[in-house]
């Protein structure tokens, strides 16, 4: 019977079942097993001999050697170690394969394993340039590109060579009206969708290196642009993904239709927070590095993803408010095409007896000391004219371009206002309030005698 036709009725289990007695069976064979020994004892050596030799080498260096900075070494020198194991596997796997033809014993799987040492040498290699042009930034792509990449390939040149994968890969695993999805659908549309998201992750981080540096552009309208391209790049690898499982456009429409009552049900929230968030990216209302207040608390906006938006308190405390907040309550941004230029204003109050043209030459001249205090447009003292209780009341106008200082800033202000207004003996305004008891005359008091 030809082992890649599947038998009616034959469940997903009986064939991996009976895939794994076949390979039982291979593995049972006196060749193979004494060829499976030489490749895993290859494998050992190459991963310990070149650190027994390193640690050896050190042994034998004197300790009475006069102390000194060991010389400068290069990246990529300081980092060839990674090329050692592989290349002591691609030699022993040599020798072996010398040895077995020498005796007459079967190889086969040895020279096979030639094409892993190639493999795992070609991976160093690379990481070790890498690593010595771009140093430690590479480390996020090494663990979410490469090594998937490298074990991918691995998976498919071996296995791939098996006789019952086809078979395996065929079964159907979900049926459902005419839709039938096999294995092979579902692996190939995970991988599909994982190249897709990590390839929109890397595009993303690309794009923001590389437009600030060659653009000048606002950093928050580049990050906008870079999540934008990412997540139409991964909407597309979704739509790919549902196709590479078998899916048509009736068996979308019925997807789409349990997503809607779901949505329906109690979704609202989550479906109105993507919608709101699809906004904002496109509106560009918000964007990393804005200073906005919400509900009287000034912060910097960190990250708008699809469904919340990340801002960082003057406190350092990160907080992650939903996206409808932005679209249906006021929000007061400092920084929205102004170059950052807010105005401050500090209430003052002194006393009545006080000259007028004094005070505002004492305290414009100690506002425009401040370095956070901008000398275009300069500060200029308002008079509101005369208080309730007899003060002056005027408003300190100052422009600055930090908005995320705005309160550190009055506060440090107040300390320098009340310092110079002292030394000029000019008091601060301080609220008073008379009682005055009248004693009515109709009902004088009585004299009351005890006796």
């Amino acid at each position: 019977m030809d082992e890649n036709i599947i038998v009616p009725g034959e469940s997903l289990a009986d064939i991996i079942t009976n895939q794994l007695n076949m390979m039982l069976a291979f593995l049972d064979r006196p060749v193979v097993q004494q060829q499976i020994l030489a490749i895993a004892g290859i494998i050992l050596i190459a991963l310990l001999l070149p650190e027994v030799v390193r640690r050896w080498w050190q042994q034998r260096q004197p300790d009475d050697l006069p102390e000194m900075d060991p010389p400068p070494r290069r990246p990529w020198t300081a980092r060839l170690h990674g090329l050692y194991a592989p290349l002591t596997g691609l030699v022993l796997a040599n020798v072996v394969i010398w040895l077995f033809q020498r005796q007459g014993h079967p190889n086969g799987l040895v020279e096979s394993s030639r094409t892993f040492f190639w493999l795992w040498l070609g991976y160093r290699a690379l990481l070790m340039v890498l690593y010595a042009r771009l140093g430690d930034s590479v480390k996020p792509y090494h663990r979410f590109v490469f090594v998937p990449i490298f074990v991918l390939v691995l998976l498919w040149l071996f296995l791939g060579r098996q006789v019952g994968t086809a078979l395996v890969v065929n079964v159907p695993i979900l049926t459902v009206g005419t839709f039938t999805m096999t294995l092979g659908n579902l692996i190939n549309a995970t991988v599909l969708l994982y190249i897709f998201l990590i390839g929109a992750w890397v595009v993303e981080r690309i794009l923001n290196r590389a437009l600030q540096s060659r653009f000048d552009a606002e950093p928050g309208k580049i990050r906008s642009l870079a999540t934008l391209v990412r997540y139409t790049i991964s909407a597309v690898g979704i739509v790919i993904a549902l196709a590479a499982l078998g899916l048509d456009a009736t068996s979308l429409g019925l997807v789409a239709g349990g997503l809607s009552v779901g949505i329906g049900i109690g979704l609202q929230d989550i479906v109105g927070n993507f919608v709101s968030g699809l906004t904002l990216l496109f509106e560009q209302s918000l964007r990393p590095g804005d200073v906005i207040e919400l509900n009287g608390r000034i912060s910097e906006v960190e990250r708008v993803s699809l469904r919340t938006t990340t801002v960082t308190t003057l406190d350092n405390i990160k907080m992650i408010i939903p996206n409808s907040t932005f679209t249906t309550e006021p929000v007061t941004t400092l920084t929205k095409d102004n170059n950052n230029l807010i105005r401050v204003l500090l209430p003052l109050r002194v006393a009545y007896d006080s000259d007028p043209a004094q005070v505002k030459q004492i305290v414009e001249q100690t506002a425009s000391r401040h370095p956070q205090v901008l000398r275009n447009p300069a500060p200029l003292l308002l008079s509101r004219g005369l208080g309730v209780d007899s003060s002056l009341d005027f408003d300190l106008s100052v422009w600055t371009n930090r908005p995320k200082l705005r309160g550190l800033l009055k506060s440090e202000l107040y300390y320098l206002l009340f310092k110079a207004l002292a030394e000029q003996g000019i008091k601060i305004h301080v609220p008073k309030r008379e009682l005055s008891i009248i004693q009515s005359q109709a009902n004088p008091p009585t004299e009351t005698q005890t006796g």
